[in-house]
């Protein structure tokens, strides 16, 4: 009962999977109808296309497969339920019924055996009852026979006491055959009848589990039947994955997805304001070219850090690049969907670093083309964030600084306040600078970057003479990434780097950021200016950019 019970309701689980299973087949089918032209050839394709390239897709047509091997999966797990209901539950209750209808027999013919046995016993306890009633009874003829010894009576007392005494003797006779037949029964009962009923049992047990074991036995036949056309249909999606080219796919969405006609976007060029002409030339009077000047110098010195930050990143995108293929070739090594994202953020900060180095080179490119060699005194102030409580006087503008939230620079060499619009405007002449420094070198922008500008030929007036240089056409009014970038520790000559260690762990979220742990040693570029951050620099490998300063010790 129990086993017909387990079958009957894994044939009704096996019922409702496949209902289940045939439904999920039937709605990935119809969003796959409804989705895969827009995944294999794109949502908005350049030309007409029919079946065949959905089937040319070998990723779709493994998915295809699949949703297939679901539907017919479903399918056998209902031949399966059926078959379970049909076959296996109707024996096992045929099994029953024959099981109880044997053993009711069996216990029939035991019991038979049993009321025969007690019939037998019950024989000789009423032969022993008779027995002991004679002997009572031939003892009160005897009494009255010696009562009527001198009497008239005395002859009939005696035959009564001896026809008793016969009777007491037929009595005893037949309690003893009573008491010997009772023994053979009880002999054969225990020694005979009773085993041969024990080992019946036994035979119709061994031939009930024998029958069970049959029908289970067909049960696991059924089972392996489903399981095998189960594997085919996993053997066939493994084929579809098998046939899976990558490559192939690609070349199929290019090739409907190709537009005649297209072309990269032209360059900007100068657009004059509507209400004041001026020519797209870079002016290079005096006022103007030290702002030029200043912002070559920031620039300059921003591209070195860059650029050493970018090949940093792209060592470190090779490297794992080259690990995501070996996690591809034998997936035991780890995860691969983690190994190719740490791969995509270190090819991605490396884009970002390449961006930033390409726009600092062209914005030196085009300053160093209006500017030629004259790139200024070479002893630039080194200014700092500041803020101020009272009002100071500009030095370069000579209005009031106002605000106490950094609404100006102080140089850290000579200590002139300036509004931070106006530092750009200072001349790079600061008198506490120790010595200058020497011109930047031109290495910093690409020969064929700054040969690829156009130059126009424009004249200016310098300080007593006219000045002739090369300056880019057009270009040049949109505002350069430099302004954008965060200042950058000055290149001249500087006293030893104060050496800091960092006391919390710091994960960089931006590319000025640095990444930094706990224990780690560290030079300090720029102090904390207020903003609750600090430069600093890593002596082993070069690299730079901020921290929060409370990391700091």
């Amino acid at each position: 009962t129990d086993v017909r019970d387990l079958i009957r309701e894994r044939a009704v689980l096996e019922k409702e999977y496949s209902q289940k299973l045939q439904a999920l087949a039937r709605r990935a089918a119809e969003k796959r109808a409804r989705t895969a032209a827009a995944r294999i050839v794109g949502e908005d394709p350049a030309k007409a296309f029919g079946d065949d390239a959905i089937k040319r897709n070998t990723l779709e047509s493994a998915y295809a497969m699949l949703i297939e091997a679901y539907d017919t999966s479903a399918q056998d797990h209902s031949s399966f339920g059926e078959a379970l209901s049909a076959q296996i539950s109707q024996e096992l209750k045929s099994l029953e019924q024959k099981k109880d209808g044997t053993r009711k027999n069996q216990l029939a013919a035991f019991n038979k055996t049993l009321t025969e046995r007690d019939k037998i016993y019950n024989e000789r306890l009423r032969a022993k009852q008779k027995y002991d009633e004679d002997c009572l009874e031939i003892e009160s003829y005897r009494q009255k026979q010696n009562r009527a010894a001198d009497d008239k009576h005395a002859d009939r007392a005696a035959k009564q006491y001896d026809a008793q005494k016969a009777e007491m003797q037929n009595s005893k006779n037949t309690y003893l055959v009573s008491i010997a037949v009772a023994n053979k029964a009880k002999d054969t009962f225990y020694n005979v009848d009773l085993p041969a009923l024990e080992n019946q049992f036994q035979e119709i047990q061994t031939s009930l589990t024998t029958s069970l074991v049959r029908i289970i036995r067909s049960h696991q036949h059924l089972q392996s039947t489903a399981l095998e056309g189960l594997k085919y249909k996993m053997t066939l999606v493994d084929n579809s994955l098998s046939a899976f080219d990558a490559p192939k796919d690609q070349a199929l969405f290019v090739d409907y997805n190709k537009r005649p006609g297209f072309s990269v976007p032209g360059d900007w060029d100068w657009e004059p304001c509507a209400g004041f002409y001026e020519t797209g030339v870079m002016s290079v009077d005096p006022t103007p070219k030290v702002y030029l000047q200043n912002k070559l110098a920031k620039a300059q010195g921003k591209l070195d850090e860059v650029r050493a930050m970018e090949n940093t990143k792209e060592r470190d995108a090779n490297q794992l690049s080259q690990l995501v293929t070996s996690y591809q070739a034998n997936p035991k090594l780890g995860d691969v969907d983690d190994v190719m994202n740490d791969y995509l953020d270190a090819a991605h900060m490396h884009m970002q670093w390449r961006a930033i180095g390409l726009a600092l080179e062209a914005e030196i490119a085009t300053i160093l083309g209006a500017l030629g060699d004259d790139t200024g005194a070479q002893a630039p102030h080194s200014f700092k964030s500041s803020s101020f409580s009272i009002p100071t006087p500009c030095g370069f503008c000579k209005s009031s600084i106002w605000g106490l939230s950094k609404q100006g620079k102080t140089c850290k060499a000579c200590g002139m306040s300036v509004h931070a619009k106006c530092e750009l405007k200072v001349p790079a002449e600061c008198p506490a600078a120790a010595g200058g420094r020497k011109a930047p070198p031109s290495r910093n922008v690409p020969s064929t970057m700054r040969d690829s500008i156009p130059m126009r030929q424009v004249s200016g007036k310098g300080t007593g003479s006219t000045l002739t240089v090369k300056v880019p056409e057009g270009k040049v009014s949109a505002p350069t990434p430099s302004a954008f970038n965060q200042p950058s520790a000055s290149t001249f000559d500087q006293p030893a780097l104060t050496k800091a260690t960092i006391i919390f762990d710091f994960v960089a979220s931006s590319p000025f950021e640095m990444n930094v742990v706990e224990g780690q040693v560290v030079e300090v570029v720029e102090e904390d200016d207020g903003s609750g951050w600090i430069k600093v620099g890593d002596p082993k490998t070069g690299e730079k950019g901020l921290v929060p300063a409370s990391y700091v010790q």
